[in-house]
């Protein structure tokens, strides 16, 4: 049970924000073009980059996820590469996933846990696992429908405010994670019966996006007590290919 918990608790990536002041910014630029009319060409590009500089400061979490929702319109494809590791006073575990997620709404998700590899297909609505070479056609169902890119970033607008800060190739949003029923809207019945059963659990989440706020990953870190037992859990997860898989690649024994 613990360590689902904490298997469950490395899933939570994602997370959002809240309204931001539209109109100070419509202002403020209203203002930046007046000035710039009456200004040489030098002086109205200082101003300018001046404002942008000042936009990207007042920038926040609502804005952000804001404007990686618009990014992602449209978008369905990406490979998600997601690392879990478990530590606790006499054990420490590894899991690795990667899913490939293609144009087509068929999906590839290969599982190592501890060096127990494991992959599935989703493909045409059918679950297929493969294994030491093998191909079997499972009867457990495994859903394409909503894993797609342009739901998982429209999903961040369902988590708790963040503080905003600025990277060094774009942004993060940190998350304090104190309170599991701040994340009522966003966790599966499972996982937050689970997060209830701890005794506390506390940590940050972060989002990442680039500096065109595009969504690029996050990563969680968390200690759990749990029947008197203490378990660490530091999850990362980097989203790559956004867009670019037009299919997913299967075996060649696979039925189509």
């Amino acid at each position: 049970m613990k360590r689902t918990l904490a298997v469950l608790l490395g899933s939570l990536m994602i997370l959002s924000a809240c309204s931001s002041g539209e109109d100070t910014a419509e202002e403020s630029g209203q203002e930046t073009a007046d000035e710039s009319s009456e200004q040489n060409p030098e002086e109205a590009a200082e101003t300018s980059s001046d404002a942008s500089s000042d936009e990207e400061n007042n920038l926040t979490s609502a804005d952000l996820i804001s404007s990686a929702v618009e990014n992602s319109d449209s978008v369905t494809s990406y490979e998600a590469a997601q690392t879990i590791n478990i530590t606790n006073a006499d054990d420490e575990s590894t899991i690795r996933t990667i899913m490939t997620y293609g144009e087509q709404n068929e999906f590839k998700l290969s599982v190592n846990n501890n060096g127990d590899i494991l992959t599935h297909y989703v493909v045409d609505g059918d679950h297929f696992i493969y294994q030491n070479n093998e191909i079997l056609n499972s009867d457990e169902t495994m859903e394409a429908e909503g894993g797609d890119y342009q739901t998982i970033v429209s999903s961040l607008e369902n988590y708790p405010e963040g503080e905003v800060s600025e990277l060094e190739e774009g942004y993060a949003v940190t998350v304090n994670i104190e309170d599991a029923s701040a994340f009522g809207n966003v966790l599966d019945e499972e996982t937050a019966s689970a997060i209830e059963a701890a005794d506390s659990i506390n940590g940050t989440l972060q989002l990442y996006f680039n500096a065109d706020h595009v969504f690029t990953g996050s990563e969680l870190e968390a200690d759990i007590v749990s029947e008197g037992e203490e378990i660490n859990v530091h999850s990362t997860v980097d989203y790559t290919d956004i867009g670019n898989i037009e299919m997913i690649e299967k075996p060649h024994n696979m039925s189509e």
